[in-house]
């Protein structure tokens, strides 16, 4: 019985900790977003003395897809904006490609490859001319803008963005900020929500096991005592 009960205990604190941390990150899900769903990253800052940044190898795999178009995660596309603003008073092309089609607009190309934003962020820098065909006249882009909000919807596939001044010359410096409507965003923080309240309930009562008391079994001497009689003489008259 001990064994047990101490087997209950170390279970269920852990367990409350645990839940207690799930539904917290559920609660932070549902606050990320605006009220219109859309979650939006901190803006970043990047510069290049090169023709172009890219951002690439952008797999995307949403599964396959199954009855109305949906799959397993969204309905096939999440909506995207990518939000560019030139700080060198350069108007600035952004573009979304297959990845092929922006290796071959590259081609030859002094360009930066951006393999990561985390902190300060890695670049890859690719030697090639300093000059490039004004991008709006390449015709692969899938969805394109010049005037600063490009929208995306998101969809599967290998996946290139590409930043280039609009008239093709060299030096770029602009802060980018990405955002993205995720239509199964408030379902997963509920989810979160509510596996958490499961697992501290459970947690609580597997502690409440392990830690009660329990009544002994054996008798009460105290109230098999039999009571004292007075030994003093009963008084006769």
């Amino acid at each position: 019985m001990r064994i047990t009960k101490l087997i209950a205990a170390i279970i269920g604190v852990p367990m409350i900790i645990g839940s207690f941390a799930l539904a917290v990150g559920g609660v932070l899900v549902l606050t990320v977003p605006d009220d219109d769903g859309w979650v939006t990253s901190p803006a970043v800052r990047l510069e290049t003395d090169s023709v172009a940044l890219a951002g690439e190898d952008i797999e995307i795999d949403f599964g396959e897809r199954i009855a109305n178009g949906r799959t397993f995660v969204s309905w096939g596309e999440i909506p995207a904006e990518i939000e560019v603003s030139s700080r060198n008073g350069k108007d600035v092309f952004v573009g979304i490609a297959t990845q092929a089609d922006a290796d071959e607009f590259l081609s030859g190309v002094a360009y930066d490859r951006l393999t990561s934003l985390d902190g300060d962020h890695d670049v890859e820098h690719i030697s090639g001319a300093y000059s490039v065909t004004p991008p709006s006249e390449a015709d692969i882009w899938i969805a394109s803008n010049s005037d600063g909000v490009l929208e995306w919807d998101i969809r599967s596939g290998d996946w290139a963005i590409v930043a280039v001044n609009a008239d093709g010359s060299p030096g770029i410096d602009v802060s980018v900020t990405g955002s993205a409507q995720i239509p199964f965003l408030t379902a997963v923080g509920v989810i979160l929500i509510v596996l958490g309240l499961i697992g501290m309930t459970g947690g609580t009562l597997l502690t409440y096991y392990g830690v009660r008391k329990v009544r002994s079994s054996r008798p009460d001497t105290a109230a098999q005592t039999p009571p004292v009689t007075d030994p003093s003489p009963i008084a006769t008259g």
